[in-house]
């Protein structure tokens, strides 16, 4: 995953833990802000009610035994909607003390409502009497889901612009990363690697483009050292191949040695032969490296694949293993070595004729199907262990030793490809065979 895709998430993940913070924590402040606005109401309307029954008295409310006109003991009043109610009553005993404050029921017109009521105890002209004072709380609750559900529509959309907008910036802020990693996934070869310095303001980003910029000029100077000691050291070492080969040669005719002598010449001569075969193999390696080799040509794939097909013929025969050929997809690639590609495909060929079994096949299709041009190899050989895979195209690199082989065939077909900007895919199952896949991405 992505860098900035990390860190957005992470941010993202933070603002739900607020979310969830604020719809837990929020909604019960919001509720006790409320319920103090309502008592502070309540004390209000109490203040107001004392004022009158000051005033006026309590006629207003509760009239006097000794009046003919009001026989009632109690007083209530509530609004049309039932929102807030105000009661007084006459107690038979008196209970003076302070204000309480109480979520309770009570029943108005046959509908039981929650009211926050405020209880006060008073005596008037010897007579003790119950103030309520209510006001509904259901609105408060009400009120409350809905602060909750705008609250939520709102911080839903506001994490939602900024994740959007913590992904651009981060995006930005990252963009010299970026720009690194194009850089390395670019470098097919030491040789190109881009050393411009990436434009960027944030230090950690400088630090680490210097860093791999002096590290590549390391490596590239360890691969000129490489390639300078390989190329000298296969010079350096034809001429006395040759010259040991021609000595065994002029031996060989004098016909002075006896059958003993001449048999170990010529096993000698055997290896002076494979001994000059690895060094002309890397000074070919060494010589396409350094760019050395001209790509003037323009090759048929169909074409390509039946020289091999040809050159390969006396070895299928050797070990009896049929070689199958699909060709209706060809194309065309340049600019291209003819020679080198030639050798590139041998190789593969030859090793899927070397670790083939007796009585097998090998399959070479060409593809050329939505823009992809591929040739493919496959073979019903020994295969290769997953372990190995990754290290096939190593220099010297041989996982069976039962074959004779030096271990340049494969190094040599992966510094062809490069060299061709060919990709070249490989998969294999032990027992069942391999599949070699080339992907002419040029043509």
């Amino acid at each position: 995953m992505k860098l900035y895709y990390k860190v957005t998430f992470i941010n993202a993940f933070t603002r739900i833990l607020i979310i969830v913070a604020f719809l837990v924590f929020v909604p019960s402040l919001i509720y006790q802000a409320a319920i103090k606005q309502i008592d502070s109401n309540l004390k209000n309307k109490e203040t107001t009610i004392f004022q009158r029954v000051s005033n006026k008295g309590m006629k207003e409310f509760i009239a006097e035994e000794s009046d003919s006109t009001y026989g009632d003991s109690s007083f209530a009043d509530y609004t049309i909607f039932k929102e807030n109610y105000v009661s007084i009553e006459k107690i038979a005993e008196s209970a003076i003390g302070k204000d309480t404050i109480v979520n309770s029921s009570r029943d108005i017109e046959e509908e039981v409502l929650e009211y926050r009521i405020l209880k006060h105890y008073f005596v008037y002209n010897h007579t003790n009497y119950l103030l309520e004072i209510g006001e509904s709380i259901q609105y408060v609750r009400d009120l409350n889901l809905i602060l909750r559900k705008v609250a939520l529509y709102i911080l839903l959309v506001i994490i939602t612009l900024t994740v959007l907008v913590d992904l651009s910036i981060i995006q930005y802020l990252l963009r010299p990363l970026q720009k690194i990693e194009t850089k390395l996934i670019a470098t097919r070869h030491p040789e190109k690697f881009d050393f411009r310095r990436v434009n960027t303001t944030t230090t950690d980003f400088r630090y680490l483009d210097n860093t791999i910029s002096e590290m590549m000029r390391k490596i590239q100077n360890a691969f000129h050292i490489e390639k300078e000691f390989i190329a000298n050291v296969s010079h350096e070492l034809l001429t006395p191949i040759s010259i040991l080969q021609t000595r065994l040669e002029n031996m060989l005719e004098a016909g002075t040695l006896n059958e003993e002598s001449e048999q170990k010449i010529l096993e000698s001569q055997r290896t002076l032969g494979r001994l000059k075969q690895i060094v002309r193999s890397l000074l070919l390696i060494s010589q396409i490296e350094n760019n050395q080799a001209p790509k003037e040509d323009t090759i048929n794939s169909t074409e390509l694949v039946k020289e091999v097909a040809e050159e390969i013929e006396v070895r299928l025969d050797e070990k009896n293993i049929s070689l199958e050929l699909d060709l209706k997809d060809a194309f065309t690639f340049a600019p291209c070595n003819k020679s080198l590609l030639f050798t590139m495909l041998f190789n593969l060929v030859n090793n899927a004729v070397k670790y083939n079994n007796q009585n097998g096949k090998i399959f070479i299709t060409v593809s050329n199907v939505r823009n992809e041009q591929k040739i493919i190899v496959r073979d019903t050989g020994k295969g290769i262990p997953p372990e190995n895979i990754e290290s096939i195209f190593y220099r010297f690199k041989k996982f069976n030793t039962t074959e004779e082989s030096y271990g340049l065939g494969l190094a040599m077909v992966k510094t062809i490809a490069d060299f061709h900007h060919i990709d070249i895919s490989v998969e294999s199952k032990v027992g069942e065979g391999s599949t070699f896949t080339l992907l002419f991405k040029g043509v």
